[in-house]
């Protein structure tokens, strides 16, 4: 997925108080990606987006909004479920197997 994408401030607020995202994370949000001077990875975008509540059919509806195609949108999903899987790897888990 190279190329950039590029998607309205406004038309942002718009899409997320459309699918209930209070107004508090929504500025939020928009204060966060300004302090990134308005440039972020599409894995990041979309952790943000699950960041405020929303799910992952409406992160998808986000993503094709600003123009990234489905196989693209996969491997953002891949990649958030590879580093949640990292994330609980370390963590110690007790196994009792009865024989």
């Amino acid at each position: 997925m190279a190329g950039t994408f590029i998607i309205n401030k406004i038309e942002l607020k718009r899409i997320l108080n459309s699918f209930g995202v209070n107004i508090k994370s929504v500025e939020n949000m928009l204060g966060a990606l300004d302090k990134m001077h308005k440039n972020v990875n599409a894995i990041a975008f979309a952790k943000m987006l699950f960041g405020v509540g929303l799910k992952e059919s409406q992160v998808e509806t986000i993503l094709r909004r600003i123009g990234i195609d489905d196989l693209s949108i996969s491997d953002i999903f891949d990649s958030i479920d590879e580093d949640k899987i990292h994330q609980s790897f370390g963590r110690v888990v007790e196994l009792n197997v009865d024989l």
